[in-house]
């Protein structure tokens, strides 16, 4: 026997109070804390979840208010480019293509030269699973203004992810790396894509 060992019999047996040791928690009391601590987790999750749609819904709520307001614009004015960027922002953000295409459509039929919208058209499109109308968009876009980054981004993306054109999606995301900042968040994501769809490509 070491010393060691004798000292710690020398304490004498632990306290024990209700047939537990001191310092320790009865196994049925960490199963309640455990229960406990899971349902209120679930509970806050739940809560947190209802909280957010409930955000959500109201700004989506919102946005759908403005559409009767902006069809009596519309039909004062037909011609009202704001409006019809509006209209079709809204259909955009509340997830109806096809009537955002329409509005966008109107819109580029007054502004044809405008990217932002024609880029937004070419999601929409994407979002109806037009491909090909998608890239039409994006490509026009891109031709009007040359250093219009979304566009020439959403190219690479219908490319690869839709068409499976390979070679096209790195000659697209080539290209618009030619006119991205080195800071733009996705320089490094179209890098490591290009890369992989390099060596995903039949040697020569």
């Amino acid at each position: 026997m070491d010393k060691n060992e004798a000292s710690r019999k020398s304490r004498g047996p632990i306290r024990k109070e209700s047939g537990v040791p001191k310092g320790t928690v009865k196994t049925s009391n960490v199963i309640f804390i455990s229960l406990s601590c899971v349902l209120l987790g679930f509970a806050l999750g739940v809560w947190l979840m209802n909280h957010l749609a409930t955000r959500e819904n109201a700004k989506t709520g919102d946005s759908e208010r403005q559409i009767p307001q902006l069809k009596g614009m519309l039909q004062k004015n037909p011609n009202d480019l704001n409006a019809l960027i509006a209209l079709g922002n809204i259909y955009f953000d509340t997830h109806r293509p096809q009537e955002a295409v329409d509005a966008y459509s109107r819109a580029l039929a007054i502004d044809p030269k405008n990217p932002d919208v024609r880029t937004d058209l070419g999601i929409m499109y994407r979002e109806l699973r037009r491909f090909d109308e998608a890239l039409d968009a994006f490509r026009r876009a891109a031709q009007d203004d040359p250093q219009h980054l979304n566009s020439r981004f959403n190219i690479g993306i219908v490319l690869e992810y839709d068409k499976g054109d390979f070679p096209g999606a790195i000659q697209a995301w080539e290209e618009f790396l030619k006119v991205a900042p080195a800071e733009d968040e996705r320089v490094v994501m179209v890098l490591k894509e290009i890369e992989a769809m390099k060596k995903s490509l039949p040697k020569k």
